[in-house]
């Protein structure tokens, strides 16, 4: 049942203005009159393996007075799953939100939310789908190829960079991002130092290369559109004929929304791209898209173009 019903997000910023400031908070960054005190787990937290969100309370100026409100950043499946391999659906929204509270209480930072969190505003989210090959296509292959395309023709972009040897391409606004980049391959660098990788907080999901690895033959392409503010937010839902002023965690977990809003960009790239090299699947350009496999052997290659073929 909860298969047909995916919801397609990851990272998600909520926000709300908040009257009490826990009492043992202290302000450690200014920047033109704003101040903010965040939280993350402390190390004792991150050594248990578990995945805990990052709480940033913020006091900044505003006419007629101060404002004070509070944001909570998190990834949605790995609070659920303990990695974003695993996907929600509509149907996880309750236990998110008791999951969330839960580890909001496991930070210990003496502050609970005034309303309930299914009210937050949503100030940032990630859409993300992990998109699975396992015919010997690799990231790198598809990267190159939309490499080849004239996206920034298409879709409004002020930077694109390919990164890691292909493994990335990063499509840079000043509102909005979208990522093309090597799931599993990201993972690995990530063991090695996370500023090294795209994805942030993977030491819960760490455990997973291990059997990543048996699977010579699989690829992970992983697409994310990311928002970073409410007028992004909102602009997109416009653009899948959406109601914009309700931006509530509530609604926008939404298998509906992700969904339509990936698939829109999606279409954007996709008529950039020259066809001819998607159709032409040789048997030369199935053996080189093996060979493409840094860990794939010749002698293993050939064994499975025998056996594709077969």
């Amino acid at each position: 049942m909860c298969l047909r019903k995916i919801v397609m997000i990851d990272t998600i910023k909520l926000t709300c203005d908040i009257e009490k400031l826990p009492s043992q908070i202290r302000f450690t960054e200014n920047q033109k009159g704003v101040i903010k005190s965040i939280f993350n787990p402390a190390k004792e937290q991150k050594s248990t393996g578990k995945y805990f969100p990052r709480i940033t309370f913020i006091k900044q100026p505003v006419r007629g007075g101060l404002r004070q409100h509070v944001q909570i950043e998190f990834s949605i499946p790995k609070l659920l799953h303990g990695n974003n391999f695993s996907e929600v659906c509509d149907a996880d929204f309750n236990d998110v939100v008791e999951a969330l509270r839960y580890a909001i209480w496991q930070l210990d930072i003496g502050w609970r939310p005034e309303i309930p969190l299914e009210e937050f505003q949503v100030t940032r989210i990630d859409y993300s789908k992990n998109i699975i090959f396992n015919d010997g296509t690799t990231v790198t292959q598809i990267i190159k190829l939309l490499n080849t395309s004239s996206i920034s023709k298409a879709i409004d972009i002020s930077n694109g960079e390919f990164r890691n040897g292909g493994q990335i391409l990063h499509l840079h606004t000043g509102r909005r991002d979208i990522a093309f980049y090597d799931k599993i391959s990201d993972l690995k660098r990530s063991k090695i130092s996370e500023k090294r990788s795209e994805g942030k907080d993977n030491r819960c999901q760490l455990g997973l290369l291990d059997s990543l690895r048996q699977k010579s033959k699989l690829a992970v392409l992983r697409y994310e559109i990311r928002l970073n503010s409410v007028r992004e937010i909102r602009r997109n839902l416009r653009l899948i004929k959406q109601d914009v002023e309700d931006v509530s965690f509530r609604r926008l977990f939404s298998k509906q929304f992700s969904q339509a809003i990936l698939l829109h960009w999606w279409r954007e790239i996709f008529r950039t791209i020259p066809k001819i090299p998607l159709d032409s699947v040789t048997m030369m350009n199935q053996f080189l898209g093996l060979l493409a496999n840094p860990e794939a052997k010749p002698q293993r290659a050939l064994a499975t173009m025998g056996a594709l073929r077969l």
